[in-house]
């Protein structure tokens, strides 16, 4: 008697691969939650035995890691062509909404998202948009962190609040922007200069 298919699995004939692998996961995070994800389940979905995906992944870290980093890679930057404080503005409210739209991957990438390829990537993309803009790299180092706080903090507390207004987060960011324009201004001080070393130490 043929077994049927399982819902999700491949097609019959098609072969499985990492792609479709991280694919299923992502799937299987953000309707279960990452707390319930498991290769045991996944392989359920798939309808395959848990240890042929090791012929994809390495365990379950690589996938989560994997996962993890498709996620933020499939974040772009906005486009290039305004003036630098109205570029940050557009890059944080598109982050916002990218984090908020999936709050269990979210989780995932900023848990895992720095020891990927596509966090520090990200960040380098940033950085050097600024840069070429005429922003000091010190200051560009504390743009790129303002924005992470200010996102992922208001990301954290609008998903415990389960609130789908965003007036705080403009409020927190239209704060944020005025004390980075008037410090690109001025000569990075000590902090921005600290923050920047400690980066670089932190990546050799």
């Amino acid at each position: 008697m043929t077994r049927p298919a399982r819902r999700g699995a491949p097609p019959a004939g098609e072969r499985l691969t990492r792609g479709t692998v991280i694919t299923r996961a992502t799937a299987l995070i953000e309707r279960d939650g990452a707390a319930a994800f498991s290769l045991r389940s996944l392989a359920k979905e798939l309808n395959v035995r848990p240890a042929a995906l090791y012929n994809h992944v390495e365990g379950l870290d690589d996938l989560l890691d994997a996962v993890a980093a498709r996620f933020l890679a499939g974040f772009e930057l906005t486009a290039a062509d305004e003036h630098w404080p109205s570029w940050i503005r557009a890059v944080a409210s598109r982050l916002h909404g990218h984090l908020r739209a999936r709050p269990e991957l979210t989780h995932l990438a900023l848990s895992r998202g720095p020891d990927t390829a596509a966090g520090p990537a990200l960040m380098h993309r940033f950085l050097e948009h600024l840069v070429s803009a005429g922003v000091s790299r010190a200051v560009a180092h504390l743009a790129w962190h303002t924005v992470l706080t200010v996102v992922i903090g208001s990301v954290q507390q609008e998903h415990a609040r389960n609130r789908d207004r965003t007036d705080t987060f403009d409020a927190v960011l239209a704060v944020a922007m005025n004390g980075l324009v008037t410090i690109a201004h001025r000569d990075p001080d000590d902090r921005a200069t600290a923050l920047l070393h400690d980066h670089a130490v932190g990546r050799a």
